[in-house]
């Protein structure tokens, strides 16, 4: 049986002993009112706070009863289970996954969070919109690293899910995946190339995983997320964006159309490319 968090977003970016963070967080308030100058990531169910130039950690959001004044204690409680178990999911996940090229690494875990190294040029999409068009030697050394890391996440049975532009980071040219509070963690026997959990299968990895090829190939934010309406359904061809005289045009193409049985072929398939 797989584990999955709730159907919420978190948001990502690790660090010390609760004697050493910062006081709001010993006191156990992080209600979005609370954040401080010290938040980098707010998200659904966490936050990111800044340690300090080298390192963030990734708390659970606390809620209090006057969060939410219409609601009981119960309410409350439940919201705050729900944040717990989401970062709870977070570290098996990092643990599974180990120190690995192209991950955010994890530098340490505790009851009290995660604490993540800080990239400090920020997400992918922000990169994009606030940064000049790179020469096409750096899109690709970064889109074989988003295909290679992920064919490397999936062999250890895991989904990422939320495979977006705001949740890879970029630092020194690099690009890392980030975010995995919301992934599934498969059986270390399950079939990848088969398998189906909460709706996530590598088809559709491999098609969010396109979008942000196609993003910048092109240098300009396109988002797309299967999930984000209440019926998914496969994008129609006349919603997607023109391919034709993009790099890798058809291997975005084949992204989107549910092509690949499995992120190995896709590696594959951009391999030849550019051996041509």
């Amino acid at each position: 049986m797989s584990i999955h968090s709730p159907s919420l977003h978190s948001t990502t970016s690790i660090a010390q002993t609760t004697s050493q963070l910062p006081p709001h967080i010993n006191e156990g308030c992080y209600a979005i009112k609370n954040v401080g100058l010290g938040a980098v990531g707010v998200g659904l169910t966490s936050l990111i706070l800044r340690l300090d130039k080298g390192r963030v950690i990734k708390v659970p959001k606390t809620f209090t009863a006057d969060d939410f004044p219409r609601r009981d204690v119960d309410y409350v409680e439940y919201m705050n289970d729900i944040n717990r178990e989401a970062l709870e999911l977070e570290q098996r996940i990092y643990k599974r996954l180990e120190d690995h090229l192209g991950i955010i690494r994890c530098m340490k875990m505790s009851s009290n969070g995660i604490e993540l190294a800080f990239a400090k040029e920020g997400d992918l999409e922000s990169y994009i919109k606030t940064n000049p068009e790179p020469h096409d030697h750096l899109k690709i050394k970064w889109i074989l690293s988003l295909i290679t890391t992920l064919s490397y996440i999936h062999s250890r049975r895991v989904f990422v899910d939320e495979i977006a532009l705001r949740n890879v980071l970029v630092n020194e040219e690099q690009l890392f995946y980030s975010d995995f509070g919301n992934s599934c963690l498969l059986p270390v026997t399950a079939d990848v190339d088969t398998a189906c959990e909460n709706g996530v299968t590598v088809k559709i990895e491999i098609l969010h995983l396109g979008w942000i090829i196609y993003s910048i190939a092109v240098w300009a934010v396109h988002k797309y997320y299967y999930f984000g309406h209440g019926d998914p359904q496969w994008p129609r061809l006349q919603d997607l964006p023109p391919t034709d005289h993009v790099y890798c045009g058809p291997i975005i193409q084949k992204c989107w159309n549910g092509d690949y049985k499995n992120v190995e072929a896709l590696n594959k398939d951009m391999l030849s490319l550019l051996a041509d």
